[in-house]
């Protein structure tokens, strides 16, 4: 049988790679008390109580707080913004976001809510919502359900000798390039460890502009995997990994072409506000504009708000499936539904009376 949660984390033999989510904002609170700017992953805290925590300590205490959300910087999204910003598929209308795979070996703290907060629709799921409001504007409302189909995770695996050297080195790449150990023999499978995390979630986005989301996320499907991302809208499609579709069908615009076109028509300051230095790795401009902010230079690019905003969408997700109702995103940000995030308040030690959000 599965070990319970407990049990699993006496014994974990994976290493931790970063502090769980649940530890966020204990960190940021005492080291922006302390008189030090703090700067946090994704997501931004194990609930959005905790997120507004640490917006206000920042505001108290006059601190810098800088939410890590590289996705956005990247290349390929600044081409990807900046063409549909200039009306390359006309208007937008619908978002179709398919992540759906199988995961079987056990991710540590990340397959634990009470320390984690949620699963891939959180955890990862936080980088895309950001995207999607980056590229398409605020979301509006969200109708959702939620699954634990097989929660069932495997801690090593007989077949793989390097299973724990891999982990050690962050080498996932023998699974991880598919979420999926589908090469390994299940019959090999070892130290069952039973995950409280959601491992399906399936959601409608309705946009602000009136744009229809479909964003449907699973780690329990076998067979084949899905990794559809696209937009389309009245004169075309933008596909991730692909490039422009126009209403032809035609692949009009490869990627590699829009992002040259993107490239050749950036100013100089442009270029140097968007690549400083000439970088282009997503997490290095990231650092990069943490300490110019600390600087004074600029303001990063991810403030705490868009930070926050970016992690009520997973949050509106698991509301909605919870109550078993379409929830409004705003009242999720100011924090008048909490059916999913108040035992988890509970169990972290948040409590008291809304936070001030600014």
């Amino acid at each position: 049988m599965p070990r319970s949660c407990l049990e699993a984390r006496r014994n974990l033999t994976a290493p931790r790679f970063s502090p769980p989510h649940s530890n966020h904002h204990v960190s940021a609170v005492m080291v922006m008390e302390a008189g030090v700017n703090a700067m946090t992953e994704k997501p931004m805290a194990l609930t959005l109580r905790a997120a507004a925590m640490m917006m206000d300590k920042a505001s108290e205490t006059n601190k810098f707080l800088h939410v890590l959300e590289n996705y956005r910087l990247d290349l390929v999204e600044r081409a990807i913004n900046w063409a549909i910003g200039r009306g390359m598929i006309g208007q937008p209308r619908m978002l179709v976001w398919m992540d759906i795979g199988e995961r079987k070996w056990y991710w540590d703290w990340r397959d634990h809510k009470d320390i984690a907060g949620g699963g891939w629709t959180l955890d990862g799921g936080v980088h895309y919502s950001d995207l999607f409001q980056h590229h398409l504007g605020d979301i509006r409302k969200v109708s959702a359900v939620m699954a634990g189909f097989d929660n069932t995770r495997f801690v090593k695996f007989k077949s793989m000798d390097d299973y724990e050297q891999a982990l050690l080195e962050k080498r996932y790449a023998y699974f991880r390039k598919t979420r999926s150990l589908k090469s390994v023999d299940p019959s090999s499978f070892e130290q069952p460890v039973e995950a409280t995390v959601e491992d399906s979630t399936s959601a409608i986005l309705e946009f602000e502009n009136g744009v229809i989301g479909t964003w449907v996320v699973s780690r329990a499907t076998p067979g084949k995997i899905d990794r559809s991302n696209a937009i389309y809208g009245s004169e075309g499609a933008m596909v991730w990994g692909e490039g422009i579709y126009n209403v032809r069908q035609e692949l009009a615009v490869p990627l590699d072409e829009l992002v040259k076109q993107f490239r050749e028509q950036l100013m100089s300051d442009q270029n140097e506000f968007y690549f400083p230095l000439g970088l282009t790795n997503a997490l290095a401009i990231e650092w990069k504009q943490h300490f110019d902010a600390v600087k004074g230079v600029r303001p990063v690019e991810v403030t705490p708000m868009i930070g926050y905003k970016a992690m009520a969408i997973p949050m509106a997700i698991y509301e909605s499936a919870t109550i078993g109702a379409p929830v409004l995103v705003q009242d999720v940000l100011d924090l008048k539904v909490e059916a999913y995030q108040g035992p988890l308040n509970t169990i972290a030690g948040i409590h008291g009376t809304s936070p001030r959000i600014s």
